[in-house]
């Protein structure tokens, strides 16, 4: 990862808690800077007892960000899967499939915010990574 660029104090601490290797950081900061408009915007037009699950937007976004590391990676691999078999996909056609891939995560991740308003575990889950022990 470049020197240059500093990875958000609440993304740190998610890949601390999850124990994420330092190999995939920059993979995982790329994900968040892409996040960060649409998931500002869905968070946004929540209503505050959602937004009051999480102490801020960052460590929600944090949250997110680990959350749909596994399904990215595993989108981009398939696209390189078939690229070396010869199924070409354009530039596009993966960003068009990224960008369908968040909104989707987004929309399921906001469902989950408000569900734990009432729902004490799936709240737990969701402030784990900030509770210092």
């Amino acid at each position: 990862m470049s020197e240059n660029t500093a990875i958000p104090a609440e993304l740190m601490q998610v890949m601390n808690y999850m124990e994420v290797e330092q190999a995939q950081h920059e993979g995982l900061h790329s994900i968040y800077v892409a996040l960060q408009a649409p998931l500002r915007e869905a968070w946004d037009t929540q209503p505050e007892s959602a937004r009051n699950v999480m102490e801020s937007f960052e460590q929600f976004h944090a949250v997110v960000t680990y959350t749909l590391a596994g399904p990215t990676a595993e989108l981009l691999t398939m696209v390189k899967n078939n690229e070396e078999k010869g199924e070409e996909s354009s530039e596009a056609q993966t960003d068009a499939m990224l960008q369908q891939l968040f909104s989707q995560g987004i929309k399921m991740m906001i469902k989950d915010l408000k569900k734990a308003r009432r729902d004490a575990s799936l709240r737990n889950e969701f402030l784990a990574p900030f509770r210092t022990s």
